[in-house]
């Protein structure tokens, strides 16, 4: 990763917040310049870390970074952006829903290079993947220091790792009915929670171990004739809940295409 430059962030809201803090966590010493918006977040980011800074102005921000983090919600974003000026040689990173490349292009000059991110809350501990688009050694270097970089070079490939952060609230939710189910079977809450927590977190790390192909046959691997694994995984199969998935996933990608 480039060694000495200045990370300011347009933006702190909660994805801002985990960003720097799982940044700061993978080793970025450097100087971090956030905005005061929102005043609860900066301030509590600057007195956490000696090297966060909150800047009031915006365009104060840009003309004191070398990298510039777009953290705006979507409906502000163009409007921010456009009224700041950046400078040739900047790297500029959005992390903004559904503003592609070209359209950050006309709004950025003179400088020239920009990327689209989406990092996910996880990444506040060091976790979980963020989709990068173009590929940078730099870029991904700072998204692999709190997480894992997963960088591709078309846009469209980049919209669809997006899609799957979607996901998050569904798997919450899967992890929260099994253990409540335990729970209406006289479990106790803090060991149905236990017990619910851990199963996932290991059978998710278990996939890790696999590469694309691998993961394919993970599920068959668990089948035995008659067992229970199989009654599971074969009626919901018969009622369409993994077509009904994937569907969902679509309606996804759908509703980016036309943002």
């Amino acid at each position: 990763m480039t060694d000495g430059f200045t990370l300011g962030f347009i933006g702190t809201g909660a994805i801002s917040e985990a960003m720097v803090e799982g940044f700061i966590a993978g080793g970025f010493a450097d100087p971090i310049i956030v905005s005061e918006r929102s005043a609860k977040r900066s301030t509590r980011l600057a007195a956490r870390h000696s090297n966060v800074t909150v800047y009031p102005d915006n365009q104060a921000i840009v003309d004191a970074s070398d990298w510039v983090v777009l953290a705006i919600l979507p409906p502000q974003a163009l409007e921010v952006a456009s009224a700041l000026s950046f400078r040739a040689g900047q790297r500029i990173v959005s992390v903004v829903a559904g503003i592609k490349l070209e359209t950050w292009g006309p709004l950025i000059a003179p400088a020239t290079e920009v990327h689209r991110a989406v990092p996910l809350p996880p990444i506040e501990r060091g976790l979980g993947p963020t989709a990068i688009c173009p590929p940078n050694v730099d870029v991904e270097a700072l998204f692999d220091s709190a997480g894992t970089a997963v960088a591709v070079d078309d846009e469209r490939q980049f919209q669809a790792l997006a899609v799957l952060s979607a996901l998050m609230a569904t798997f919450f939710e899967q992890v929260a009915v099994s253990a409540k189910w335990l729970e209406d079977e006289g479990v106790p809450g803090e060991q149905a929670a236990s017990f619910s927590t851990s199963m996932f977190e290991a059978l998710a790390a278990l996939t890790r171990l696999e590469n694309a192909n691998g993961l394919k046959g993970m599920a068959e691997e668990c089948l035995t004739t008659g067992g229970v694994n199989e009654q599971v995984l074969h009626e919901l199969r018969d009622a369409g809940w993994f077509g009904t998935y994937r569907e969902r996933l679509d309606r996804i990608m759908t509703r980016f295409d036309n943002a």
